[in-house]
């Protein structure tokens, strides 16, 4: 039809919300969060069991060829690994924590990606700024005397 927009295929905007690595890492681990009590995965083998464990077809169409989750934990940019901040809380009301960062990046700027679907390329200061504000609170203990 002439005049007509695709812009409203679900289709087309799931394949925008993940035209990376790092957004289709940062998708599955609010996924995960969503079907976890709104906790991250703990580590990178609990992160990979539950990306393994969703439907084959359903990682095809956000991008994920099933037979190569591993080359899904590498940056396109840098080739490098993605360091992954696990254990990172969310909540039903949406979460804007980064979680996803690249190694090395491209010269002085790093891509980081977040829970709301947004990525954003940073210096080394707010980089760092970033992973550690992400890193989980380690409970204090109760002295008791």
């Amino acid at each position: 039809m002439a005049g007509c927009s695709n812009s409203s295929d679900p289709t087309n905007a799931l394949a925008k919300a993940n035209e990376t690595n790092l957004q289709r890492i940062a998708n599955l681990y609010f996924a995960f969060q969503t079907e976890n009590d709104w906790r991250g995965p703990a580590d990178e083998a609990q992160f990979k069991k539950y990306i393994h464990s969703i439907n084959p077809d359903k990682l095809t169409r956000i991008g994920i060829d099933p037979a190569k989750i591993d080359e899904l934990f590498i940056s396109e940019r840098d080739g490098q690994p993605f360091k992954i901040r696990y254990g990172v809380p969310g909540n039903v009301r949406g979460s804007s924590e980064p979680v996803v960062f690249e190694a090395t990046g491209d010269g002085d700027k790093r891509l980081v990606g977040f829970l709301n679907m947004q990525q954003r390329e940073v210096d080394a200061a707010e980089y760092d700024s970033l992973w550690s504000a992400t890193a989980p609170q380690t409970p204090q203990r109760e002295i008791r005397q």
